[in-house]
């Protein structure tokens, strides 16, 4: 009812298609003069687009759906989301739901609703106290770890969930797992040589132009991964087209893979800098020095791409 007074609108979760109507019945018992649509699974796609398009268009006040809205969907103008059995859900799914809210100007709520606190699981009350501890914007990564730790990473092939994956993390544990795979199965025969980029520059892909930790961290693997120019100019080519212009830490960082593979190709080992004076040193460990015209990183990176090319 608060959000109805502010003019807004509310999401309605409950991920069981089977009795959702009941659930609609339930709710206009409760409100009768809710406008209330159900959107699962089972419903066609030219109906749903339907739904949607109505919803932002404000002809209704509640969506009732199953977890089928946690993603793409961007709707201002509802900022209240109720989650009915949040201890039914998976930390990702939970954070990915309630970043559906809050998506404007207008404060929003999200409301993760148990039937008996005092019947929950150890893990389902881990999972929302760590949701609950972890609300602030950009607290992905942290809420992948603890899901991570609650639900143990295991060994990929055996049943125990225990190991070294803990102490390393899980993207370098992966990582070490493919290359050792990979040697031993006579993929690669030696190991791969590396550049060592440490310039003072903001350099990384923004959470302001791409929201979703998730498809980051796969953008981030497949930049390190790419073996030439081309490769990565395919990935940048997706990437503005499903996310728009690149914003400029996120220009900075491909330009950095540019800058690495380059260096690879010249045999460079290390490329540092200390304000405008650049050091580049070979694998041979000649060295060499050039100068950047400002501290500015755009110049930096400028002048590292200049000399290279």
């Amino acid at each position: 009812m608060r959000e109805k007074r502010r003019g807004g609108q509310i999401f309605y979760i409950y991920n069981n298609i089977a009795t959702i109507k009941d659930k609609k019945s339930e709710i206009l018992s409760i409100l009768p003069n809710m406008k209330i649509e159900i959107m699962h699974s089972q419903i066609d796609q030219k109906e749903s687009i339907r739904i949607i398009e109505e919803f932002s268009e404000g002809k209704f006040d509640i969506l009732l759906a199953t977890s089928i809205v946690e993603s793409g969907l961007h709707l201002p103008n509802a900022n209240t989301m109720i989650i009915d059995g949040a201890n039914r859900f998976g930390i990702a799914d939970l954070h990915q739901l309630r970043g559906r809210v809050g998506r404007s100007n207008k404060e929003g709520y999200c409301y993760f609703m148990v039937q008996d606190k005092n019947k929950l699981t150890e893990d389902a009350i881990k999972r929302l106290v760590a949701l609950e501890s972890n609300s602030y914007l950009g607290s992905g990564t942290a809420l992948a770890h603890q899901d991570l730790a609650i639900r143990g990473g295991g060994n990929i092939i055996g049943e125990a969930q225990s190991g070294h994956i803990e102490n390393i993390g899980y993207a370098l544990y992966i990582k070490m797992l493919e290359d050792a795979i990979a040697i031993l199965s006579g993929e690669t025969t030696e190991e791969k040589i590396n550049v060592d980029i440490k310039l003072t520059v903001s350099a990384f892909i923004s959470s302001d132009f791409i929201r979703e930790d998730r498809i980051r961290l796969e953008l981030y693997r497949r930049l390190s991964k790419a073996k030439d120019k081309a490769e990565v100019y395919l990935i940048l080519e997706e990437m503005e087209d499903r996310f728009g212009k690149l914003d400029i830490p996120t220009k900075q960082f491909i330009d950095l893979i540019f800058i690495k593979l380059k260096s690879l190709e010249k045999n460079i080992k290390t490329i540092s800098n200390y304000e405008m004076n650049i050091s580049i040193i070979y694998n041979d460990d000649k060295k060499q020095v050039i100068k950047s015209p400002s501290r500015d990183d755009d110049d930096i990176l400028g002048t590292v791409l200049k000399f290279l090319n």
